[in-house]
């Protein structure tokens, strides 16, 4: 130990220990970035997300929603919100509120391109469950009237939580299954592809972009390194989607909370937005399971 000391004393040594985590950081983001290049974002589709309530959009999947807008990309996005939040008796500020958070991801004429539901069965709670049914009658409503408003260009992607809900929300976990239900049981709907929002352990979700870096090389591990044309089904779209934030998209997902969203600005949503992963960095897998 004592000779380890001394060599890091000395210039040569420092010099290395503290280059150290410079070349670690670049190892990590060159292998992430390359990595990622790999994976083809969702394009060319009319997309719908299915939120629980206003901030999701924010707090879950702003990556997702900053790649999607881009217009090299060509989709349609919109939102469908299935409570206004009033958990607390202010719904319809959070209504505003979401409309202003869409707005600043860069969701266009959020007008026309948000859906928020206000349904007394389907109220802002951490304990109730929502019925599935019901939010798939919901959802057909929504791409009615998502239909009229696109000159009658049908929705044909959906994204939504997994089944852990990120944070296991019964509301959140819900919307997959009211998804489902609709793909099941609404005829000529078996096309749209459910892309769900992968949930990770409470000790990856507040490392940031660093988990950008672990979420890759888990990815390599299992599937290993993708060859070309694999890791598409046959229509040409993804099995699974990454999307990290430049540093300017992070800054407008945290913009979308704190200008956005001004009400749920407690003192723990300032941890989430400066530490979460989901802030920075989103994995999506194609979910083809419609039990």
């Amino acid at each position: 130990m004592p000779a380890i000391v001394n060599r890091l004393r000395s210039p040569r040594g420092l010099a290395i220990f503290l280059l150290l985590p410079i070349l670690m950081a670049a190892f990590c983001s060159y292998y992430t970035l390359s990595h990622l290049s790999t994976h083809s974002p969702i394009h060319n589709r009319n997309i719908a997300l299915l939120i629980a309530h206003p901030d999701d959009e924010a707090m879950f999947f702003s990556p997702t929603i900053r790649s999607l807008v881009s217009p090299s990309l060509q989709n349609t996005v919109q939102i469908i919100c299935f409570s206004i939040g009033n958990a607390e008796g202010i719904g319809q500020i959070r209504e505003t509120e979401l409309l202003a958070s869409a707005s600043l991801l860069g969701v266009p004429n959020v007008n026309n391109s948000v859906i928020i539901h206000d349904d007394p069965n389907l109220q802002d709670s951490m304990t109730q469950s929502w019925p599935e049914d019901l939010i798939a009658s919901l959802i057909s409503n929504s791409l009615k009237e998502f239909r009229e408003d696109n000159g009658g260009k049908r929705v044909d992607t959906f994204i939504t939580f997994d089944e852990s809900g990120v944070s296991a929300h019964p509301n959140h976990v819900s919307l997959l299954k009211g998804a489902k239900y609709y793909l099941r049981h609404y005829p000529k709907k078996n096309d749209i592809l459910l892309y769900t929002l992968n949930t990770v352990p409470v000790y990856r979700k507040y490392i940031s972009i660093l988990d950008a870096f672990v979420t890759t090389l888990l990815d390599r591990i299992k599937n290993g390194a993708r060859e070309e044309g694999e890791g598409y089904i046959d229509t040409g779209a993804p099995k699974s989607v990454m999307y990290l934030s430049n540093w300017q998209g992070y800054r407008t997902a945290q913009k979308a909370m704190t200008e956005g969203h001004k009400s749920q600005m407690v003192w723990f949503r300032w941890g989430w937005i400066t530490l979460s992963r989901y802030m920075v960095f989103n994995d999506l897998v194609l979910d083809t399971d419609r039990s």
